[in-house]
C-alpha cells in the first residue's frame, strides 16, 4: 500500500535537505525563527558547536553504471512486470518519455561512468528520442534493453549508427508470467529481430550492437534454461544474463522459483556452469551462481534514474534516498549523508547493520526472500493502529500511544510501518533529552523505512552530538532497542 509521507513546507523541506548536504549554517538561517514541526531540529543544531562531516570517510568515487529509464509506456502486457504494465500501457497520462532536455541533466553522471544502460521503466524504443540518447553516450560502454518487439530494420540501422554497443533482448522462453505470456508466435519474433540485428550487421560490416538476452527465470521456464543456452549460442549472443522472477502477488508465487527455493537455486547453478562450460557467458546478476547469501554489487558502482530521475535508486531494489538532485554537483549528491551512511550498514556486512530491505533482498540473500514471500496468514492492521496512535499523540496521551507503536513494531510484517513507529519512540526520546538511546531508534528507523528524511537529519545531528559530548556513537552501540 501506499504509505502517507510529509510534504514540508518549501523552507523547512530545503533546512532539512541542508543538514544532509553538510550545510548546516544554511539549515540554521532557514530555521533560525522555528518554534513548530522542526522545533526539536533546531535545538539539536543549536547544541553543536563545529560542523565535522559525520562519516566523512565513506565518500566514494562517482558511480561506474548509469541506469536511465527512458520510456514509461509498453504494450507487452508481462503478467511479472513489476512496473506497472500488467494491465496498462502506460503509467503516466502526460509523460510518457524522457525529454532531451531531461537526459542531457543527466551528463555529468555519465560524464563519470563506464557503463550507460537504457532501459525502461516501459518499451525502451517506445522513446522517439533514443537514437539522440544514445549518440550523446558516444565513448561509453552502452547497453539498450529491450523486448525486441519494435525492432525494424531501420530502427536496426538507426541503433548501429548510434554506436550502441549492445543491444539486450528480454526474453524468457515459454512462460505465463513473462514476455509474450507463452505464446510461441511471440518467441517466433524475437528471435526473427535477432537474426535481423545479426544480419544487418553483417550487411553493413559492424561488428556492434553485440546481442544479449535476459531471461528472469520462475519454475515455468527453469527447464528451458540448457535450451535457452543453446539457442543463444546459435544465435550468436555474447551473453546470457539472467534474474529471478519476484511474486507481486500469490499467483505469481506459486509461479516462482521461491515455492522450493534450493531445488530450483541446484538445477539453475547446473544450468549456468552447463553453459559456461560451452562457452556463453552465463550469469546471474554480476555472479556465476545462486548463493543462498552474498555482500550487495551495487553498493558504490550503480545508480538508477527512474521516473523521477531527480530521485535516483541505488539498486535495482526499493531502497530509495531521502533526498532529491537539486542542482548540487553529482559528487556532493553522491557523497552526501544518506548515501555515506548506507555505504556504512553495507561495510559491517551484517543482518543487523542492513537496511531491511537489502536484508531480504532476493540479490543479496535469496533464500532469505525465499523465507519472507511465503504465504503467511497474518492479518494486523498497522495503518489502523498507526492512525490511532497518532490521535493520541495528538491529545498528549503519549503512554497509550507508545504502547501502539511498540505493538506495530512487535506485530507488523511491513517494515515501513515499523519505521515510521520507531521513528515517534525516538522522537520521543529526544525530547526527554536521551540521546544515545533517541540515536538507536533512529538507527531503526532508517533501517526500516530508508527515506524517511527527518529521521535521517535526527540521526545525522544526532550522531554530531554524541562524538562532541566525548560519548562517541560506537560507545552507543549497546543501546539496542530491547524495550520495544
Amino acid at each position: 500500500m501506499n504509505h502517507p509521507k510529509t510534504n514540508w513546507p518549501d523552507n523547512k523541506g530545503q533546512a532539512l535537505r541542508a543538514i544532509l548536504v553538510d550545510d548546516l549554517d544554511k539549515a540554521r538561517g532557514l530555521l533560525k525563527e522555528e518554534h513548530g514541526e522542526l522545533n526539536l531540529v533546531r535545538g539539536l543544531l543549536d547544541e553543536i558547536d563545529k560542523n565535522p562531516k559525520p562519516l566523512k570517510h565513506l565518500t566514494a568515487r562517482l558511480p561506474e553504471d548509469i541506469l536511465i529509464a527512458v520510456s514509461y509506456t509498453c504494450g507487452i502486457g508481462c503478467q511479472m512486470c513489476s512496473s506497472g504494465f500488467a494491465d496498462r500501457s502506460s503509467i503516466f497520462d502526460d509523460y510518457k518519455h524522457l525529454s532531451p532536455e531531461q537526459f542531457d541533466e543527466l551528463l555529468p553522471w555519465i560524464d563519470a561512468a563506464n557503463l550507460v544502460v537504457y532501459v525502461g521503466t516501459g518499451e525502451t524504443l517506445d522513446s522517439p528520442h533514443i537514437y539522440d540518447l544514445v549518440k550523446k553516450s558516444a565513448g561509453k560502454s552502452s547497453t539498450l534493453i529491450t523486448s525486441g518487439v519494435p525492432l525494424t530494420k531501420e530502427k536496426i540501422k538507426r541503433l548501429i549508427d548510434s554506436n550502441l554497443e549492445t543491444i539486450c533482448f528480454s526474453f524468457d522462453g515459454i512462460t505465463s508470467a513473462g514476455h509474450g505470456s507463452g505464446n510461441k508466435k511471440y518467441s517466433e519474433t524475437i528471435l526473427d529481430r535477432i537474426d535481423k540485428v545479426q544480419a544487418l550487421k553483417k550487411e553493413l560490416g559492424s561488428e556492434t550492437p553485440k546481442v544479449m538476452i535476459n531471461m528472469v527465470l520462475n519454475n515455468e521456464n527453469v527447464d528451458q534454461l540448457e535450451e535457452m543456452i543453446d539457442l543463444a549460442l546459435s544465435k550468436g549472443a555474447s551473453r546470457l544474463l539472467l534474474s529471478i522472477m519476484t511474486p507481486l502477488d500469490d499467483d505469481l508465487f506459486k509461479k516462482s522459483i521461491f515455492t522450493d527455493f534450493k531445488y530450483y537455486q541446484e538445477k539453475i547453478n547446473r544450468a549456468i556452469k552447463t553453459g559456461n562450460e560451452k562457452g556463453l557467458q552465463v550469469q546471474i546478476g554480476d555472479a556465476d551462481e545462486i548463493k543462498d547469501s552474498q555482500s550487495c554489487s551495487s553498493v558504490d558502482k550503480m545508480l538508477v534514474f527512474n521516473e523521477d530521475h531527480y530521485l535516483p535508486s541505488v539498486c535495482c531494489g526499493p531502497i530509495t534516498m531521502p533526498i532529491k538532485i537539486m542542482g548540487e554537483s553529482p559528487d556532493t549528491y553522491w557523497n552526501s549523508f544518506p548515501f555515506r551512511y548506507f555505504r556504512s550498514m553495507h561495510a559491517q556486512g551484517n543482518a543487523e547493520s542492513l537496511p531491511a530491505a537489502c536484508d531480504t533482498c532476493w540479490a543479496m540473500h535469496p533464500l532469505k526472500f525465499a523465507e519472507k514471500m511465503q504465504p503467511g496468514n497474518n492479518n494486523f492492521d498497522a495503518f489502523l493502529h498507526y492512525s490511532k496512535a497518532g490521535e493520541l499523540k495528538r491529545n498528549n496521551l503519549w503512554a497509550e500511544a507508545e504502547k501502539i507503536y511498540k505493538t506495530i513494531i512487535e506485530k507488523s510484517p511491513d517494515p515501513t510501518w515499523k519505521g515510521k513507529a520507531y521513528f515517534h519512540l525516538a522522537e520521543q526520546k529526544i525530547r526527554e533529552k536521551n540521546y544515545p538511546r533517541a540515536y538507536a531508534l533512529f538507527q531503526e528507523t532508517v533501517k526500516n523505512y530508508y527515506e524517511h528524511q527527518l529521521a535521517f537529519a535526527y540521526l545525522y545531528l544526532l550522531m554530531l552530538i554524541l562524538e562532541q559530548n566525548r560519548n562517541g556513537v560506537h560507545e552507543h552501540a549497546q543501546y539496542a532497542c530491547t524495550d520495544v
